[in-house]
Order: C-alpha cells, then structure tokens, then sequence
C-alpha cells in the first residue's frame, strides 16, 4: 500500500517497514472533526499469510486490548480489517522494531553492547511475563509468537512488544512464512503444534543470542545448542560468552521438557545474572545508542512529521442535496464498500427528511390545483418534483482543510512536548546518578590523597633518620692503637724469639715484625698500625627511570603536551536544536603514545539535553600530535572544551 492512501478510517501517512508479516505504517485517524489520532499501524497482508483466516482467529481478541496495560507492551487503540485484511493499531511508537535494529547494527558494524542487549531482552521478558499474569475470562494470556518483528525498541530506549492480539493465529501459519521467522520459533511451534508457555522461553534465547553474536542462531546442531553457544563470542567485545549467560541460553534453546518454564522464570533469572555480572544498563543509554544508531532516519522523521502538519486532508464526502437526489432516483457515484458503510446512517437521514418534504409539496400542490381553475388536470406521474427537494440545506461537510492541520500540529506537538518531558526526567535522573558517583569518585581520591600524604610523611622520618645515624658515624673519634705483644718486648732484650718471632737484619741487629706485618726498629716500642675504616660517602639520590614508550606522565620538566591536529566535530543534539539550546562542555581526554583519545569524561557539571554524551563521543574522535618526555612518546591527560552554537 501507498501512503497518503485511506485505508478504512485512517489515512496511511508513512510507510515504516515490510517484512513476511506485513506492512507498518505511521497513521492517522481521521473522524468527524478531522484526525483524531496518530498511530502506529501494523497490517497484517505478507505474502504467507491467509488474511482471512487469521482474522477469523482475531476477530474477536478486542478484549485482549483492554486487559493489557503495561508500559513495555504496545497500547492497542483498534483492531479491525480493511477490504478483508487485518490490522492492529497502537498508540505511536517513535522508534524502530527489533529486527531493523538488528539489521542496522549488522549493517554498520555497530554492534549492539552487551548491557543494552540484556536489557532489550529483559524488558520483553518482563511483557510476556506481564501478559501471563493477565486473565482473559477463564485463561491466561499467552503470545507464543514472540518475533523481533513484534517488539518495538523507542528513540526513547523504551522496548515494547507487540501482537498479543493475533500471535497464536500467526503461530498457526508459521510453517508459510520461511526462515526469517521460524528462527525464532521453537521447534515445536515452527512444526505446527500448539504454542506452550515454555515455547516463548524459546524465542526468548533466539533473540538474546542475536543481540549478543549480531547474528541470527543457526540451525541446530545434531547435539544440540550448546556447541554452538560455547564457541560464539559476544560481538561487541569479542570475548566468550559469560558463563552464566550460556547456561542460560543453552537452557532457553533446549528441547520443551528441559526448557525453563516460562517466561516469568526466565526473567527472574536474567535479573540475577545482570546483577551479579554487574551490568547497569539503563533505557538513558540505550535511547543514546539508537540516536547514534540512527540519527539521520530520527531527524528525517522530525522533517516529515512538521510536513505532515501542513498536508492536505482527505476527500471529504459528497454534498447532502446531491445523496438526496441519488436517494430519489437519480444516479449516484458507486463509492468502495467502507464509504458505503459511514455514510448509511447520513443517508438514511437524508432520505427520511426528503420523503417529509416530498410529502408537504404534494399536500401543497393539491391544495393550490384545487383552488386555481384548470383546463386539464396532471396526472401525479408527471409532475415534476417539488423545488423544495433541490434547495433542501446541504448536510455539514465536515472540518474544513486548516482545521484538520490545526488538529495535526496541536496533536503532534503535545507529542512532542510529551517526549521532550519524558527525556528531561531521564537526563536529570541522570544527572542525578552521575553526581551521586561524582560524590564517592571525590571521596575515594581523598582518601588515596590522604594515604600518600602519610606515605611520604614516613619516608621522610625514615630518611631523617637514616641521615642522623651517617652524621653520628662520622663524629666518632679514631682507635687508639694496642702495646705489642708480650713476645715482642721479649725480643727486645736480646733472647731470642725462635725460628718464627725473628730474622737478622744486614747489619746483625735484630728486627721484630709486628703484627700486621710491619718492620719496627729493635730498640723501639713495637705498635700495631691504626685500623683504617672506610669513610663513610653521602647518601646519593637515586637516578630516575629511563622514560619508556607509553608511559603516563604529567606535565613537569622535559615533558611537551599534546597538541590538537584537528578540532572534533560534534553532532549537535536534536532536542537541545529544537529548543535554541547552546552549552559549552570541558571534558579530560586521555592522549596516548599515537595521538588517539583513549578516554574521556566529563569535568565539571552536567549540561544536559544531550551536549554531554554529544560532547564525548566528539572528544574521542579528537586527534594529537602526541605528548614527549625527553624525546620520548609518551600519554597525558589534557583538557578540551566543546562548544555547541547554533
């Protein structure tokens, strides 16, 4: 289908997507006063499908629409057929369905990150559990069809699911609408049996495996899924599956008896596998992703959506004199089957009101022949028709073309102050987190501060200390030197001192060898020589490290910082746009040994509206001639501040 095209009592005003399901349309719902809604349109007309059939299943599911009210599931607003093809409608959802994230995410080589992908997963699982709490009269609820062509993820990074009006009729037709959607399907629903509750546990793991690989789950080994798990890695990182996610997927990909129960089961787990795994995703990160994901598709919807306010209104119906005439024999326009059917009661009225007026013109007339003479009388069949028929008050056509744009604008723009609400509350929810981090971020450099200030403090005492004991060493006065020993003054009084104590002199005088090996004269006292300590040298200090490639350093003698080759283009934000918003955001960048931004984080406080996360994925795109230190390549923190101007 075409947009611009009516399609029943909506006006089909872009065309979304296409997959085996169908078509999805951005629709607005046209009434006695111009459009009354935009909605979000899925039909229900892929190539596979019996239309008839599935709506003689859906039929008569309306009620399904009022029991559900969750916000991770799709509010249903109608569910009809047009010209024998099903729909359902639901409030609009701007944003895009799992599968286009999917395919955008493959496309770009943007993986998914591993806590976005968890959190998607976990906010579908918290709908079908939702849903399996609802009761329907006696049963219930249960989707069996839980496709990531049904699951809407919102430019927000809200994740809401679809289908629960028509998902077991499609899970009846799976068989004919090939692989891109029995993939998803457990073997036992895909094979045409009857879907279970465990079976949603089944798609549940197809999806999750995807977000994570970036890539559909193959067919099924011979041994099962577990091969296939161990051996996939997380595509975002490239590291192995955690373990507790495998075990995980490999219980949700398992036959139907080893399944995990149901879908409430599964959620309970997966909370306790991302807490333990310490993963924070939030819908704030996630709403990041898409906008970086698909920024140009959300900024094009924003020019189509101000167009759409001044587009012009459908045909309106045709003149009340001219239904009036049609209704007394004249030929009339052959309208399409659902026109017929909203003009029935107008025309209906029309006709009542034409036979009254018919009826007092004959009246008339017969009272005016009887008092004026007459040649010939007229017979009733050829008297024309009363002139009060002709001139008989058109019926209201209905709001003019400016008030249905008026109507528009005025409902896509408490849209759009809805949304921009919705975001302020989840940036200042933000902010609030990230002062909360920035409190105990300042309370732990404190105390490391606090611990190397004790640290040199006792370096200190000990140098001192160490110095005190050189400078003691030092002014100790020398040893004074021992008498000989007693065989030595034995010698000197001419015995002899045997073969060992003494030798003759050229002369024939005796001499004695002191200990220590030195020669005195006979006649003088024998001494020991004055023990000769080693001066003690003055403590050196020791040399600093060689600068190595790589290191951190801070800027101090011999160090050059890093200089900015390019200023980093940021992308201004659409909201903080739309608001004539400027900001300027300093942020400290890490600069490594080749002049690429290792990391970045914000310094001061937060501005909000999207600047931050605008400013920092700038910074990392910044490029240096890198930081030196003697000569040497080395990283530094710098400052950078980014302005936004419009």
């Amino acid at each position: 289908m075409r947009s611009r095209e009516e399609f029943g009592q909506y006006l089909l005003l872009k065309k979304l997507s296409e997959d085996p399901l169908g078509e999805s349309f951005r629709a607005g719902r046209v009434g006695p006063q111009g459009v009354q809604q935009v909605v979000l349109m899925r039909v229900f007309n892929g190539r596979g499908l019996d239309a008839g059939r599935l709506w003689q299943w859906a039929s008569d599911r309306a009620d399904v629409q009022r029991a559900l009210k969750s916000p991770h599931i799709g509010n249903g607003v109608d569910l009809g057929e047009v010209r024998g093809v099903p729909y359902v409608a639901y409030e609009y959802i701007s944003g895009k369905n799992l599968e286009n994230l999917l395919i955008q995410a493959s496309n770009t080589n943007s993986p998914i990150p591993a806590d976005h992908a968890l959190l998607i997963a976990e906010r579908v699982a918290l709908a079908l559990s939702v849903a399996g709490e609802t009761r329907v009269g006696d049963q219930r609820l249960l989707h069996g069809f839980a496709v990531p062509h049904l699951v809407m993820v919102s430019n927000e990074g809200e994740t809401r699911v679809l289908g629960f009006e028509v998902a077991s009729g499609l899970a009846e037709q799976a068989g004919a609408l090939g692989r891109e959607i029995t993939r998803y399907l457990a073997p036992e629903v895909a094979g045409g049996g009857r879907p279970e509750r465990s079976d949603d546990v089944f798609s549940l793991g197809a999806v999750l495996f995807e977000l994570l690989a970036c890539k559909p789950l193959p067919e099924a080994a011979p041994d099962g899924y577990g091969p296939v798990i161990d051996a996939t890695r997380i595509a975002y990182d490239g590291s192995p599956m955690p373990p507790p996610v495998a075990a995980l997927l490999k219980r949700s990909l398992a036959p139907r008896s080893q399944r995990v129960a149901d879908a409430a089961a599964w959620h309970k787990t997966l909370t306790q596998v991302m807490a333990d795994g310490g993963h924070a995703a939030t819908t704030f990160n996630l709403a990041f992703f898409m906008h970086n994901l698909f920024r140009e598709e959300i900024e094009q919807e924003g020019r189509e959506i101000e167009q759409e306010k001044t587009m012009a209104p459908p045909a309106a119906a045709a003149p009340a004199a001219t239904v009036l005439a049609a209704n007394l024999g004249g030929e009339r326009p052959q309208p399409e089957a659902e026109a017929e059917e909203r003009r029935g009661p107008r025309v209906g009225l029309i006709a009542a009101v034409a036979a009254i007026v018919l009826a007092l013109g004959s009246v008339g007339a017969w009272f005016l022949f009887r008092q004026a003479p007459v040649e010939e009388p007229v017979a009733a069949a050829d008297m024309p028709l009363p002139a009060p028929v002709v001139q008989a008050p058109a019926e209201p056509q209905g709001p003019t073309p400016e008030e249905i744009q008026t109507q528009l604008a005025a409902m896509i723009d408490s849209r759009s102050d809805e949304m921009e609400n919705k975001l302020r509350d989840q940036y200042d929810q933000k902010i609030r987190e990230l002062q909360s981090q920035l409190q105990q971020a300042q309370q732990v450099a404190a105390q490391q501060e606090a611990e190397e200030r004790e640290r040199q403090r006792i370096e200190a005492e000990r140098e001192t200390r160490e110095a005190e004991a050189l400078a003691a060493r030092k002014a100790e006065p020398p040893a004074e030197t021992s008498a000989a020993p007693a065989a030595t003054e034995a010698a000197t009084d001419g015995a002899p001192a045997g073969p060992a104590g003494s030798q003759a002199t050229a002369g024939g005088a005796p001499a004695t060898i002191a200990a220590g090996g030195s020669t005195v004269p006979a006649d003088g006292p024998a001494q020991r020589p004055a023990e000769t300590k080693p001066e003690a040298t003055p403590a050196r200090k020791p040399e600093p490290p060689p600068v190595r490639l790589g290191d951190l350093v801070t800027l101090g003698s011999g160090v050059t910082a890093p200089v900015l080759q390019r200023n980093p283009q940021a992308r201004y934000p659409p909201m903080a746009r739309k608001m004539n918003r400027t900001a300027e955001v300093d942020v400290r960048v890490l600069v490594d040994e080749n002049g690429s931004v290792r990391e970045a984080e914000l310094i001061g406080k937060k501005v909000g509206l999207g600047f931050d996360e605008a400013a920092l994925d700038a910074a990392r795109s910044a490029r240096y001639n890198p930081a030196t230190k003697n000569g040497v390549r080395v990283k530094m923190y710098v400052n950078l501040k980014i302005r936004f101007d419009l």
